[in-house]
């Protein structure tokens, strides 16, 4: 469950940072491209937290000792 998750929040931050990027060349910068940018940013964070939860899991599941 923790790559589903993984998967759909890098693929909606990706998302989300090129309409950012849009935005900021259309209208300028503002109070909500630069929340905006944070969000992505802590998107990113967040994914990276969930792809290191993956590894640690996937290599338990693979040394795990049943004696």
């Amino acid at each position: 469950m923790d790559q589903v998750l993984a998967y759909l929040l890098i693929s909606a931050s990706s998302s989300a940072a090129t309409r950012v990027d849009d935005w900021q060349s259309n209208w300028g910068k503002d109070e909500f491209t630069e929340m905006a940018t944070a969000s992505v940013s802590m998107a990113f964070l967040a994914f990276a937290a969930f792809a290191l939860s993956s590894l640690i899991s996937g290599y338990n599941l693979c040394t795990h000792d049943s004696t």
